[in-house]
This record gives C-alpha cells, structure tokens and sequence, in this order.
C-alpha cells in the first residue's frame, strides 16, 4: 500500500504511518520503501470569487483549484501509483545492477561462473519483479473511485500524465526484457555446456 498526506508536519505523518503498520500484510523492507515530497497551494482567487487557475502539477508543485476533498483524493491515487512504481523501479534496477556482469562474463571467458540452478533462480527471480510491474500493480488502470466520480478523472489523467507513469511503467517492462533475454541466453549457455 502507499500513503498520501496533505499538509501533515513530519511528526503527524510518522504517528500515522506507525498507527498503520500493524495492519500491514507483506510490508516492503524499509530500504526499499519510497518517499516522494511535493509542496501543494490553492490557486489564487480573482475578486469575484473564480479560480484564477485550473488544477495542475509542475515543478513538484500542485496547484489546486478548491478544497474539496476529492480533487486531493484524485491526485493522491497518481501520487500512490508513482510511488508504487518507484519501488519497482528500484527493484529492477537492483536485478538489472546484479546481474548486468554475466553477459561481459560470457564475452570475455567464453563461459559463465553460474550453475544451472542458479540460473533458474534468477530467472524465479525476475519473474517475481516481473509479475509485481503486470500483474500485482495496477499501475496502468483507473482506480474505481472514478467510476462514480468522474467529473475528477481528468484531473488524475493530468497527475498520471506529468508524473509520468506510462512511460515509466514502460521503460521497466523493456528492461525486464533485456535481463528476461539475456537470463534466457545464460540459460542456453548452461545446457549447452551440460549437454
């Protein structure tokens, strides 16, 4: 899960995410966990009373255009989602960092320090990173609260749009197909040499 506070200080922020802690199912290691700060303000009124501006994020900055709840609600879901992701992220450039020396291995040596079995743990592995990017993630779907309130799904496009999700979810998903294909490739190498 992930948790998004609007003008919390640090201190209430940290009685909340203990509070919730022993709720938690499968909690992330803490040096895996994420943390990403933006500053928020209510866009400026002219004197009439009307938004002087619309709802929008830049440079980690979210203007809002009125108090209501449910527009906070709709940019924390992308807020949530980005943050997900960059756990992700770091999995798989944790997987992509360890692993990256067996093809220069190979090259070099003409073979490879790593047994069947340790292969096909690392193949588990990426599968595991893999499956949490496509299939434990929704990182690509709209939560259902818009079903019954879409009037503020733009305004989650927009967050999802500048926080950019698609293209990140889509950089790790080629990632994983490079070490997907060169674990593979280590893979044909082992049998070979067992053969």
């Amino acid at each position: 899960g992930c948790l998004v506070f609007w003008g919390l200080d640090p201190e209430e922020e940290l009685y909340f995410m203990r509070f919730v802690q022993e709720f938690e199912e499968e909690s992330i290691r803490t040096e895996e966990q994420e943390r990403d700060d933006m500053t928020f303000f209510y866009a400026p009124r002219s004197p009439q009373g009307d938004v002087t501006s619309p709802t929008r994020l830049y440079n980690d900055q979210v203007c809002l255009s009125s108090n209501s709840a449910l527009e906070k609600m709709s940019i924390s879901f992308a807020l949530a989602q980005s943050t997900k992701l960059m756990v992700l992220e770091t999995r798989v450039d944790t997987t992509f960092a360890a692993n990256r020396s067996y093809p220069q291995e190979l090259a070099e040596t003409g073979h490879i320090s790593l047994s069947q079995t340790d292969v096909a743990r690392l193949i588990g592995q990426l599968f595991i990173v893999k499956s949490s990017v496509n299939l434990e993630s929704d990182m690509l779907s709209i939560p259902e609260f818009f079903w019954e309130n879409e009037v503020w799904e733009p305004i989650f496009k927009h967050a999802c749009k500048y926080l950019e999700i698609n293209q990140r979810v889509n950089v790790v998903n080629k990632r994983l197909e490079v070490l997907d294909g060169m674990l593979h490739m280590l893979k044909d190498q082992l049998e070979e040499r067992h053969a």
